[in-house]
């Protein structure tokens, strides 16, 4: 009675596990079919889309660290205040 048991309880945890791979494995055919139907020209643009918004991404953190360089320089030169430059450095840190 102990075997048959057993054996239901593999089987209920084999059905669980394939019940819960299906929709893994469909989306991975579904991604290499839409890879298979892109041109390279399509590749082209996706990998020249993602470069410009990663060097746009490396202007924008080079413009922040700049401001506050500059900053530092008016607070150090006593033109701001330290509350004044802390205040600014958090408006363009956020």
């Amino acid at each position: 009675m102990l075997n048959y048991l057993v054996i239901g309880l593999c089987l209920a945890l084999l059905i669980a596990v394939i019940y819960f791979s299906i929709k893994p494995i469909s989306m991975g055919i579904e991604a290499r079919r839409n890879l298979k139907e892109t041109t390279p020209e399509d590749i082209d643009e996706i990998s020249n889309n993602s470069q410009e918004k990663l060097e746009n991404e490396n202007l924008d953190k080079t413009y922040i660290s700049e401001e506050i360089v500059k900053l530092n320089r008016l607070r150090n030169d006593g033109v701001l205040t330290e509350k004044e430059f802390e205040k600014a450095k958090e408006k363009l840190l956020s």
